[in-house]
């Protein structure tokens, strides 16, 4: 046991929002915290390590454990690098290649047998420890960080104060990634990540050699990572073995089992009562009456299961359909506005959508994705090249920045003014339906939330009844509860849907199509997220960039190029690592023998001499490495 909360309760003023807590967190478990927006899962994490204090209750910290959360107000220092925050964690490490260098040039200089005796052993012992704390492996381990949170290409020599809000973000994540605490807790650590970081992250998180506490809505995350999940609900917490589906499953179970073992319980509880109100009366039954009556006094009575907490309803409907052809593109090239300089973002974008698919569009942050969307909607017009809608094709926009409703607006009015012939009943039954009552249909549009944006925009798109959908980034904002919600209307809506996503939960149950966005065209994946992700790393489906509407098929010399290119990059590679261990090993036994030379400065000087040639060669190694890993991530 590493962490343990006993009991933990919190109230802000008279409102209850954490009660009688009770969380273990085992050493290496992954364990996830969730619940609705507003559950307290962040208050939880604050309290935890101490960023806010608790009403009642205690937490244990094993000995000498450290723990690490992100403050993303103080995660990172203005006016350092990105390379100078990235290498500040291993401050032990670098004092000790200082002292290292030092004596380098102390030993270069003396002439004294004896003190280079002295200062030999010094260095020998400081080279054991640098080397047991892995100082050789401190550049590889900050690049493949940074590579893996979407830093491949950056200057690290950038001004951390120049980054973004969502880079910084990364950068604060990559930060506390390097210094490994003992129990590492990330709130929405996906949230800024492109699918390819997303992957990798996993994969880190999967093999950490601490314990992990995470706070997301990605479920697809939840299914990968996590092997115990804490949902936080009606200010209380219950443990839930396994991961996001599992959790699920036994939620429903676990109900269904409570529910049934209360109705029977109730209907005992009713014989027994029924039989009492016959026969106390009756003197030769009076005696077993009164029997039964203590039976009901002494029940522990079995408490009717709470439901699931009120979720927004979605349904997405057509009046009528498309033709066939949907939307057909042959866009030159997307540009962006750079100063006044147009420069190109995208080219050669081509592609075919028909009604009734469900197709995702993906690629790397920045690549383009949602500018796109917006040329299509002529809301984006730095394009060369065309494109053309079907007949009969009408259209329902969901945009992740909300720009489309009127912040100066009441909930009400906001869909009232926009279909008028509704009376006031029939709206406030709508906004119910997405969990505005009572008075919440007259607060205004710029005073919600995320999520209640979210689902207002949801609603005005539910009473359009398009036959096509755009959707950027639709589960973004929205709790796990309302996911699931917005999965089964998508699903179920029997028009064409085009989508941005980063959620792989959401792309692996609607997508039956994946368009790849990158620098030169688009490329097509039949299938859902799994599928692709399997087709990229299996090279089964290639690229094809071309002036046709994609197949998803390479001709026969590009599959042949592309497969001969693969197979001499891995080979070279794995040369690589195997030249890598060589040299790693060569270091050690020099570093050894280095230790033994005794008083013989001559030999002292050699062996010195060749430890750093080689400690260069297995510097220049490294990089190989990076650039042929980075090489044949581009290829597959």
């Amino acid at each position: 046991m590493v962490l343990q909360l006993r009991n933990i309760s919190k109230s802000f003023g008279v409102t209850n929002i954490l009660n009688d807590i009770n969380i273990t967190v085992e050493d290496r478990e992954r364990v996830a915290i969730i619940g609705a927006n507003g559950a307290g899962k962040s208050t939880l994490l604050k309290v935890i390590t101490g960023e806010m204090s608790h009403d009642n209750g205690e937490i244990f910290i094993s000995k000498d454990k450290k723990i690490g959360y992100l403050k993303q107000s103080d995660a990172l220092k203005n006016g350092n690098s990105i390379w100078q925050e990235m290498i500040s964690v291993f401050s032990d490490i670098t004092k000790l290649e200082e002292d290292m260098r030092k004596l380098e040039k102390q030993i270069e200089a003396e002439t004294d047998e004896s003190n280079l005796h002295k200062l030999s052993n010094e260095y020998a012992t400081l080279s054991e420890l640098f080397e047991k704390k892995d100082g050789f492996m401190i550049k590889t381990k900050i690049n493949t960080v940074l590579t893996g949170m979407g830093f491949s290409g950056f200057d690290v020599n950038s001004l951390v104060d120049t980054l973004s809000g969502g880079e910084k973000v990364k950068l604060g994540i990559a930060k506390l990634l390097l210094s490994q605490p003992d129990v590492l807790i990330l709130d929405e650590p996906t949230n800024h990540l492109d699918l390819r970081s997303m992957q990798w992250l996993e994969g880190y998180l999967k093999s950490y050699p601490g314990a992990v506490i995470v706070v997301t809505h990605d479920r697809y995350f939840l299914d990968s990572v996590v092997d115990t999940i804490y949902e936080i609900e009606r200010c209380r917490a219950k443990k839930y073995p396994g991961n996001y589906t599992k959790y699920l499953e036994q939620k429903k179970s676990d109900y269904d089992v409570q529910m049934k073992d209360y109705e029977l319980q109730q209907k005992e509880i009713k014989r027994l009562e029924e039989y009492v109100a016959k026969n106390q009366v009756r003197a030769s039954t009076a005696a077993s009456a009164k029997s039964k009556q203590k039976a009901i006094d002494r029940m522990e009575l079995i408490e009717r299961p709470y439901g699931d907490l009120k979720t927004a309803k979605f349904h997405f409907e057509t009046v009528y359909q498309s033709y066939k052809d949907v939307l057909k593109t042959d866009i030159d090239k997307i540009y962006v506005n750079d100063n006044g300089i147009l420069k190109t973002l995208v080219e050669n974008i081509k592609f075919l959508i028909s009604r009734g698919e469900k197709v995702a569009l993906v690629g790397d942050n920045g690549i383009g994705k949602s500018t796109l969307f917006k040329i299509l909607l002529k809301l984006h017009d730095n394009y060369a090249g065309n494109f053309e809608f079907g007949r009969n094709v009408e259209i329902s926009y969901y945009d992740q920045e909300q720009k489309m409703l009127s912040g100066d607006k009441t909930v009400l009015n906001e869909i009232w003014d926009r279909f008028p012939r509704m009376d006031e009943v029939e709206v406030r039954t709508l906004l119910g339906s997405i969990l505005f009552s009572d008075e919440d249909v007259f607060k205004r549009v710029s005073s919600l939330s995320g999520g209640e944006k979210a689902r207002l925009a949801f609603l005005i798109i539910m009473l359009e009844k398009a036959n096509t959908l755009f959707l950027d980034e639709p589960t973004n904002n929205l709790d796990l509860s309302a996911k699931e919600a917005l999965d089964e209307a998508v699903a179920d809506y029997d028009g064409t849907v085009f989508f941005i996503s980063h959620d792989r939960y959401f792309l692996n149950k609607i997508a039956d199509k994946i368009f790849e966005l990158t620098k030169t065209g688009v490329v097509e994946y039949t299938g859902n997220y799994d599928a692709y992700i399997e087709k990229k790393i299996s090279g089964a489906l290639a690229p094809n960039v071309s002036s046709q509407p994609s197949t998803g098929k390479l001709t026969y010399e590009q599959e042949k190029r592309k497969n001969a290119d693969i197979k001499n990059t891995t080979k070279k590679l794995e040369k690589c690592e195997e030249d890598i261990a060589k040299t790693e090993e060569e270091i050690s036994y020099l570093n050894a023998q280095l230790e033994n030379t005794g008083s013989d400065f001559e030999l002292s000087q050699r062996i010195y001499s060749d430890i750093q040639v080689k400690q260069e060669i297995l510097d220049s190694l490294y990089e190989l490495w990076d650039e042929l890993n980075t090489k044949l991530e581009n290829i597959t």
